[in-house]
């Protein structure tokens, strides 16, 4: 198993299902999924990799990091427009992702220090305030603050 660092939450963008953003990822060329977890409006959960397998989630970040994502995260009419569309069935099944995945990995590792973040999050500090402000992001991903919403889990 591989050593996991961060668990990264994602909104696809878009309301497709699974087959049309492993389409969307094949155009780009892409011989591997974004995502391990794919969790559709309803709350049903897609597991697209076991949590052995890299992915391209977060790029420089793949390696040590599990990526989970829900369907949505933009307004159904614009497209640009970040907003937070998880229904209450998605806000439960993240969690119980999120649960999962910590109980897997601790049994070939030490989950204590694991980060739960957004993919937003990983956009650089420019102003060096110790937090990555709005204007710094290089992506809206996950649509919402996932650092305080799920900063308090522990296993």
């Amino acid at each position: 198993m591989r050593i996991i660092d961060r668990i990264f939450i994602h909104c696809t963008a878009g309301f497709g299902d699974v087959g049309a953003i492993r389409r969307h990822w094949k155009s780009l060329g892409w011989k591997v999924d974004g995502y391990h977890f794919f969790i559709y409006e309803d709350g049903t959960v897609v597991q697209l990799n076991t949590l052995d397998k890299v992915t391209n989630g977060v790029r420089n970040h793949n390696s040590k990091s599990v990526h989970i994502a829900y369907q949505g995260g933009v307004d159904r009419k614009n497209v640009n427009k970040a907003v937070d569309t998880r229904t209450e069935a998605q806000k439960a099944a993240i969690l119980d992702t999120i649960y999962k995945v910590l109980a897997e990995l601790k049994q070939s590792q030490d989950v204590s220090k694991i980060q739960i973040l957004g993919h937003r999050d990983i956009s650089p500090d420019k102003n060096l305030n110790g937090q990555v402000d709005p204007w710094e992001r290089i992506k809206e991903c996950p649509s919402f603050d996932a650092i305080p919403e799920y900063g308090w889990i522990t296993v």
